[in-house]
């Protein structure tokens, strides 16, 4: 019983703080100052991976061989590395990037675009959302200047003018977390246990935390040899990447990509697209993908050739079908999925209702963290802060405000399934409304409904990238995994553990945040774009803040080459009909979630990755069976550790480049 007592305990408690402030503070810093290979950026983000290998290997495993009794236990492990996790819902793409520069965002862009200061008064926005009025030459004032370029050295930051406005966007933020969370308790049952989906990082994460045998320093894993030879062997040929850089005439490139645009230059080839002859091979995607079921991941990439290869035959210069159209699929296809979920699960929310209510039934599960009642309540409680910041206080419309909240929480819904059956590490399913939105009236909206909305879609949907959903329900299963039944005192103390870290990594991040945008004037590399975070507090405030709102203010939207209602059916259509038959036929090859992703351009970067992974689990399992099968598991963990501690280590290189005054280079590994 020792070992489940101990896995709330002080020490991993204070180890968890202190990673998750370092993942917070390091990443900001990475990602816009240094503009290298993100270090978050995954559902197995490298630096957790490279974290929680040298406690591991560093720190656990001496004293595993010397003081057994002092070694972190695996409980001990996971209730850390599910801090780590779900703070990396914060720094990157899962909040803090797009939602710092909202506060200036909106008044640096009223000095820019001429028709924009008109359109953005009559918004009439909450004066307290914005550092400095974003009307009457508020893109002068030095708050603002300053955030786009830099400080004197001589000059304070002025973190007091942030307070405000920041807290503002934060209380949204809080209610968005606290569903998304909340969410994560609701789900987890359902899919883990009764519909079984393989969660594959899960079993990655687990094999990582998992104890040695008595007397010995590591697990299975770190024992063997294949895990270390694959480990060093990817290091090395990913490392040839930034030493042939700095070193052109000593190191050669080891080639992990190819690209046979200039060999299929001429026609029919060159109407092909360019992800189909072009590919950089991700360890860690092959690597995770020989822990997928063979099925879903023939689907994955077998569907992203299927309707590449079929539209390059059908309409290779897509003037008949534009690209947009895909988009609309998609949409079509993200509604029909998300439905046939639910409906798969409907016991479950019929349970769930029950507990809300107070009248469980015998039998039904009472939730292994929090009990259904209170994680529903606080669920009810997200939904309800996101919809009242909305319409009480930032004035949306309320037909609009109830689209927003369903629409983030779908976009988080639909990524978390996705990543559960696929393991997916890099993925985003996008489920922006806009291209629906724009079918319709400008008159429907009102200038401030579109700038809300677009506050939404950039700052909320796109966030499934690094969602706490995510996070929250990978770490919560690793913690069962190594230790299914610890006693319920202490179980229950988890959901409020990841709640406090979420919040301290929030203020953390924030801080470093507005240091890196205030003290660096620009990224350290020569290939990056002039201003720090440039999509974060550039592009995408201009596309959703700024002409979002001026095409309603003119009451006229730019027109579509295509029939969005038309696409729309049509991806419901065959989404549907992949249902059917995926639960009608089981050697039906082919299962819903591929049609899904196939348009994904995370899914374009991944697929020929995803079929080694796949092909190499059937030869293993063809020739080897299953006990070749597991023996052949670490070395595909080596891989993916590989990848991780290249992205580690040559930040670390980067790092010490920077303070000695040279100049760098951009390494990166890793899809941004």
């Amino acid at each position: 019983m020792e070992p489940r007592q101990r896995s709330l305990s002080i020490r991993a408690v204070l180890v968890g703080v202190a990673l998750s402030v370092l993942i917070v503070v390091v990443t900001p810093y990475n990602d816009y100052v240094v503009d290298g290979s993100f270090i978050v950026g995954s559902y197995f983000p490298p630096i957790v991976a490279l974290c929680m290998l040298a406690i591991v290997l560093l720190v656990n495993g001496p004293l595993h061989k010397f003081a057994p009794r002092l070694a972190l236990m695996p409980g001990e492990l996971a209730v850390i590395m599910a801090m780590a996790l779900i703070s990396c819902s914060i720094p990157s793409q899962g909040l803090l990037r797009q939602i710092m520069p909202l506060p200036v965002a909106p008044t640096k862009f009223a000095g820019d675009v001429s028709e924009y200061p008109r359109v953005l008064r009559e918004m009439n926005l909450p004066p307290s959302l914005f550092v400095a009025k974003p009307v009457e030459g508020g893109a002068n004032d030095p708050a603002i200047t300053s955030f786009y370029s830099r400080l004197r050295d001589d000059e304070a930051i002025p973190w007091g003018r942030w307070i405000k406005p920041l807290s503002m966007w934060l209380l949204f933020s809080a209610a968005f977390l606290t569903a998304l969370l909340a969410l994560a308790c609701l789900l987890r049952f359902q899919w883990t246990v009764n519909e079984r989906l393989p969660f594959p990082i899960v079993q990655l994460q687990s094999m990582l935390v998992a104890a040695p045998e008595p007397g010995r320093a590591f697990n299975g894993v770190f024992s063997s040899h294949g895990f270390w030879t694959a480990m060093v062997v990817v290091l090395l040929v990913e490392s040839t990447l930034g030493l042939s850089q700095y070193f052109p005439n000593y190191v050669p490139l080891i080639p992990f990509k190819f690209d046979l645009t200039a060999v299929l230059a001429d026609e029919p080839w060159v109407q092909m697209q360019g992800f189909m002859k072009a590919q950089t091979i991700y360890f860690t995607l092959l690597g995770v993908s020989y822990f997928t079921q063979t099925r879903t991941s023939f689907s994955l990439w077998g569907s992203v050739v299927i309707v590449a290869v079929a539209r390059w035959i059908v309409d290779p210069t897509s003037t008949r079908i534009p690209a947009e159209a895909y988009n609309d699929q998609q949409l079509g296809a993200v509604f029909a999925f998300a439905a046939g979920v639910l409906w798969i699960g409907r016991a479950h929310w019929m349970m769930i209702l029950r507990a809300l209510v107070g009248r469980p039934r015998a039998g039904d599960a009472q939730g292994g963290f929090v009990s259904y009642r209170l994680a529903a309540i606080a669920f009810l409680t997200g939904v309800g802060g996101m919809l009242a910041w909305l319409i009480l206080f930032a004035g949306c419309s309320p037909w609009l405000a109830g689209v927003i909240v369903l629409m983030i929480l779908l976009a988080h819904f639909v990524t978390a399934r996705v990543v559960a059956e696929t393991g997916l590490a890099f993925v985003r399913v996008s489920v922006g409304i806009n291209q629906l939105l724009t079918t319709f009236s400008p008159k429907i909206f009102s200038t401030r409904d579109a700038f809300l909305y677009g506050v939404s879609h950039y700052g909320y949907m796109q966030a499934a990238r690094e969602s706490a959903l995510v996070f929250g329900m990978h770490g919560l299963n690793t913690i069962d995994t190594v230790d299914p039944q610890p006693p319920g005192e202490r179980r229950r103390g988890i959901v409020p553990l990841l709640t406090a870290t979420l919040v301290i990594a929030t203020l953390a991040c924030a801080a470093a945040s507005l240091w890196c945008y205030y003290r660096h004037a620009i990224p350290l590399s020569d290939s990056a774009s002039g201003v720090l975070n440039v999509y974060g507090t550039t592009h995408w405030p201009k596309t959703y803040l700024v002409d979002f709102p001026i095409q309603v203010d003119r009451g006229i939207f730019p027109s579509r080459p295509q029939n969005t209602w038309i696409h729309l059916g049509i991806g419901i259509g065959v989404m549907l009909v992949l249902q059917v038959l995926t639960m009608r036929y089981a050697a039906w090859p082919l299962m819903p979630v591929g049609f899904l992703m196939c348009s994904v351009w995370y899914m374009q970067l991944a697929w020929f990755s995803i079929l080694l992974g796949w092909l190499a689990k059937v030869l293993i399992l063809r020739f080897g069976g299953a006990t070749l099968f597991n023996r052949m598991k670490p070395i595909f963990i080596g891989m993916i550790f590989g990848e991780a501690i290249a992205t580690g280590l040559w930040l670390i290189i980067t790092l010490a480049l920077v303070a000695g005054g040279h100049e760098i280079k951009v390494i990166r590994f890793l899809p941004q």
